[in-house]
């Protein structure tokens, strides 16, 4: 109500209303986002302090990179993490932040992901990865739920999303159990004890 009364130069949004601004453009995308813009002048901010609020808040997640680091500030020291894949839109998108091409199926080393494995600098460059790779039909997602340190039920923890990366659903046995056991070392590098592992069926 507020912003009616001003000019569009003179807009302020508290941050309440930008975090709900900001979950509104993640959850229902850039079409929802303007519709609702569009329709209700003022009661959300522009497109571009949106995504400039997103870029600034370090939750941004490359494929294949684990985010260990930012587990500190969600989690009481133990959890379970989980894996499982799902199925996706087949496409290829440039991710500007590390200069990628997502939407492959990213190569496991030791059950690893390689993270940024698809760069071009040249046209060649990505005919050769266009022609000599698979455009993934699943998304591999590892998530951590950390164990709230007292009994209470409104002190559940949130879910942490802490990797995602395209692949083809072929991998052993023992890719799995050494990335199990790089997350468990990991975690423990920064505090974080695992007390469990989950996993969809696999082949």
């Amino acid at each position: 109500m507020f912003n009616l009364t001003q000019s569009s130069n003179n807009f302020r949004y508290s941050d309440t209303i930008k975090d709900f601004a900001a979950c509104l453009y993640i959850l229902g995308g850039k079409q929802l986002y303007d519709f609702v813009r569009l329709n209700l002048p003022g009661a959300i901010p522009c497109m571009t302090t949106i995504i400039d609020l997103i870029n600034k808040s370090n939750t941004n997640l490359a494929e294949g990179e684990f985010k260990f680091q930012s587990l500190q500030q969600f989690n009481s020291g133990f959890g379970f993490c989980s894996e499982d894949t799902t199925g996706v839109l087949r496409k290829i998108e440039y991710d500007s932040s590390t200069n990628s091409f997502i939407g492959f199926s990213t190569p496991v080393v030791d059950g690893i992901p390689s993270q940024r494995h698809f760069q071009a600098s040249t046209f060649n460059d990505l005919q050769t990865i266009f022609n000599t790779n698979e455009i993934a039909r699943l998304l591999n997602v590892h998530m951590f739920q950390s164990i709230p340190e007292k009994d209470y039920p409104m002190n559940i923890p949130k879910p942490f999303l802490l990797s995602a990366y395209g692949v083809d659903n072929k991998f052993t046995t023992m890719d799995v159990l050494r990335r199990w056991m790089f997350i468990f070392e990991s975690c423990l590098n920064v505090g974080i004890r695992i007390v469990g592992f989950s996993t969809g069926k696999f082949h």
